[in-house]
């Protein structure tokens, strides 16, 4: 979904820039308006999509065993050929 900037909204981007704050005025939430590119570019730092490598996938599964008991499960860890 996207919303079309009113007139005094894009005047305001002009001036300003990127990273104008836009405040909710029912919430008085605030939200920041960045360019697409740019936050294209802040999700690929902070977003990884990629399938998981059989190591963290045994990091995952240690992590999770662990909180069971006592019981040693690191056979259960080891990557099968």
């Amino acid at each position: 979904m996207s919303i079309e900037l009113t007139t005094e909204q894009a005047e305001i981007i002009a001036v300003e820039g990127d990273g104008v704050v836009m405040i909710n005025p029912q919430t008085q939430q605030a939200y920041r308006l960045v360019r697409e590119e740019t936050f294209r570019k802040v999700q690929a730092l902070l977003y990884d999509d990629s399938q998981w490598t059989g190591a963290e996938k045994a990091l995952l599964a240690g992590a999770a065993f662990s909180k069971l008991d006592d019981i040693d499960y690191s056979h259960y860890l080891q990557e099968k050929p």
